[in-house]
């Protein structure tokens, strides 16, 4: 026999290995696909857990909240600033007084989204609307 014989032989060998790794490289590119898609709202969720634990307002003790009247002056004076807030995101947004701890209050501030949330706290500037203190409500 020849040489001539075996050489089909090796190039069909040749071209199986070639499609052989073709096939497991795309095995393996599906595969990074799939678990880079499938981790990325994983990765958002654990952002947003971080985020809200750093930015966790507790509950202030009730020697520390101004007096009822006190907020309610605060919000009046102020409502043009309430108005922009809630204009951030309309129907989505408001702020509420509230009444704790007999006579002493603070405001409540319910928000639709994270991105609504900063451009409320941007709105703000500070760690209290004009002296009073507020909490933040994801709904």
């Amino acid at each position: 026999m020849k040489d001539d014989d075996y050489i089909p032989i090796r190039n069909n060998l040749s071209l199986r290995r070639k499609n052989q790794r073709r096939i497991w490289a795309l095995i393996i590119i599906t595969i990074v696909i799939i678990i880079s898609l499938a981790s990325i709202p994983i990765v958002i969720y654990a952002y947003k857990t971080i985020k809200n634990s750093i930015n966790y307002n507790l509950k202030l003790p009730c020697e520390e909240l101004p007096e009822i009247e006190k907020v309610r002056q605060v919000v009046e004076d102020h409502k043009d600033i309430i108005e922009e807030i809630e204009n951030t995101s309309p129907e989505y947004v408001w702020v509420e007084i509230n009444e704790r701890c007999n006579g002493k209050g603070e405001l409540f501030i319910y928000y639709d989204t994270v991105y609504t949330r900063d451009k409320i706290l941007e709105i703000i500037g500070g760690d209290t609307f004009f002296g009073v203190p507020y909490r933040l409500f994801n709904v």
